[in-house]
């Protein structure tokens, strides 16, 4: 009862979310716009239309997975891992190669990642075997979860995607650690994990080695391996207190900046916008995530409470890393920044995590 009056008295978590997401989309579009265009023309207008179809879409499957009842995704949390790691070993066979990696499937004409759909795959799972209030012991309750969350980052790290990989390692983490499990079993295992991190260096491919190489010195590599932080964070400072104006950006309308509209979307916005289009980006981000928090509060059930808490992590952490390798305070690893970077699969993804956490602030608001 107190948790259900302390988000009666929170002023509409669910409206303020929606409206802060519909802000990141018409944000994420006019910068998407201006990372396309240079010399006064709208370069690859493909593109742009798709990202505003896929806007579109999102909405849509947003709206429906608001309906679905939650539950559903802990009865479907094992069929969903399976049929994940099906797409994710079909990749090795089958899949397309873009930048050096071979991540993509194509089905029906519709390029899509399953490593993706794995970071949803891990939530519902995770949510599921940690909700369990008889598996309290280290291998039952620990172990077991941990070996199926390697099997797929295994599967992701071999694309090669070192970066989703992490993402979901941490996303495991995350969930047990906000569990009522014991902590210091987590605890223990991220210093077992950081001791034997360098004894992993000789498994990296060397593109990986040069990134983690030039985030210590990116003047190593200047016109190389370093060459995307450099320029990003010329952009980001170039941009100073108020930014060079929409559309007037030096190292994106003279393409200094590779992959300005994915990855680096980051470094279009604080270019132009500079730092107080920065911080409000940033303050964007707080109020979902902040909200997030709220709906984990007054949870129905345990289930739900780390599903919300895993959603919550996820976006976290992609906002953490992608700002972060853009900064230069990271290494780069590939994480796109969630609602801006251009891509379907992400966008409905993300949308669709949006609409499952309606569902549980809905249910729970009311019981």
């Amino acid at each position: 009862m107190f948790n259900a009056m302390r988000m009666h008295n929170r002023p509409g978590s669910i409206p303020i979310m929606l409206f802060t997401l519909f802000v990141l989309n018409v944000i994420s579009i006019v910068c998407i716009y201006s990372a396309l265009h240079q010399g006064g023309v709208l370069q690859n207008e493909d593109i742009f239309q798709k990202q505003i179809i896929w806007v579109a879409i999102s909405w849509v499957f947003l709206i429906i997975f608001s309906f679905v009842n939650y539950r559903l995704y802990f009865d479907i949390s094992w069929p969903f891992y399976a049929v994940n790691i099906i797409l994710l070993v079909a990749v090795d066979f089958a899949g397309s190669s873009a930048l050096g990696a071979q991540r993509w499937l194509s089905l029906g004409g519709f390029n899509f990642q399953p490593s993706e759909f794995c970071k949803v795959a891990t939530i519902f799972l995770m949510a599921r075997l940690f909700s369990r209030q008889d598996k309290q012991g280290f291998f039952n309750g620990v172990l077991h979860p941990l070996f199926f969350i390697l099997i797929s980052a295994a599967l992701i790290f071999k694309q090669p995607d070192l970066g989703t990989a992490l993402v979901v390692i941490f996303l495991f983490f995350s969930i047990g650690l906000s569990s009522n499990l014991k902590k210091f079993y987590f605890i223990g295992m991220i210093i077992a994990g950081l001791i034997v991190v360098p004894f992993g260096w000789s498994h990296l491919k060397e593109y990986q080695q040069k990134r983690i190489l030039v985030f210590v010195n990116p003047d190593t590599d200047p016109l190389g391996a370093g060459y995307n932080i450099i320029q990003s964070k010329i952009a980001v400072g170039s941009g100073k207190l108020l930014g060079k104006g929409f559309l007037s950006g030096t190292q994106n309308q003279f393409n200094f900046m590779p992959e300005r509209h994915t990855d680096f979307i980051f470094t279009v916005l604080a270019e132009e916008w500079g730092f107080i289009g920065s911080i409000f980006l940033l303050l964007l981000y707080w109020l979902i995530l902040s909200k997030i928090l709220d709906i984990a509060d007054i949870a129905k059930d345990e289930f739900a409470r780390l599903l919300t808490i895993g959603i919550g992590s996820l976006f976290f952490i992609h906002v953490f890393i992608n700002i972060g390798m853009t900064l230069g305070v990271l290494p780069v690893v590939g994480i796109p920044l969630i609602f801006m970077s251009y891509g379907g699969s992400n966008l409905m993804i993300n949308s669709i995590l949006i609409g499952i956490l309606i569902n549980i602030g809905r249910q729970s608001r009311y019981r």
